[in-house]
């Protein structure tokens, strides 16, 4: 038998978010100072050194498919400081993940964050989502377009 397709397009939650803070200042051209925060889930956040954003990038990324920082020395598997290119700056990159089609937040356990994968028509379509909306959408296969 197969399964109905759903568009999920007009739902869709992107899975990981991030907030950059200032936890240490110095002589800084861009003007960071202590303190300041900056959220954001995909777009590059305004107001960010281009240099730094550019440098902490791999950690963004990193982050944004599940990467350990503890494998890097970090205390916590979300969390990474990063320092800018001048050395004057210190950034704390923090990640939180959500649930693709409803924003739940998802937690993070030692081995990684827990969700299910939906079956999708495209393979490149990874969907990451929590139990309820599991059982929402779990006799659907998902495609990404409007319903």
């Amino acid at each position: 038998m197969t399964k109905k397709e759903v568009g999920i397009l007009e739902n869709w939650v992107e899975p990981c978010c991030f907030e950059i803070e200032i936890v240490k200042e110095g002589n800084c051209r861009a003007g960071h100072k202590l303190g300041e925060r900056f959220e954001f889930e995909w777009n590059t956040p305004q107001g960010v050194c281009s240099e730094s954003y550019v440098g902490m990038y791999p950690v963004i990324h990193s982050l944004r498919v599940l990467g350990d920082m503890r494998e890097l020395g970090s205390d916590e598997r979300n969390v990474r400081i990063y320092n800018c290119p001048s050395r004057v700056i210190q950034f704390r990159i923090k990640a939180t993940y959500r649930c693709n089609l409803c924003g739940v937040h998802l937690d993070i356990i030692s081995n990684g964050v827990p969700g299910k994968r939906l079956e999708n028509r495209d393979d490149d379509l990874w969907v990451r989502v929590c139990d309820k909306c599991y059982e929402k959408y779990d006799d659907y296969t998902l495609v990404w377009s409007k319903s």
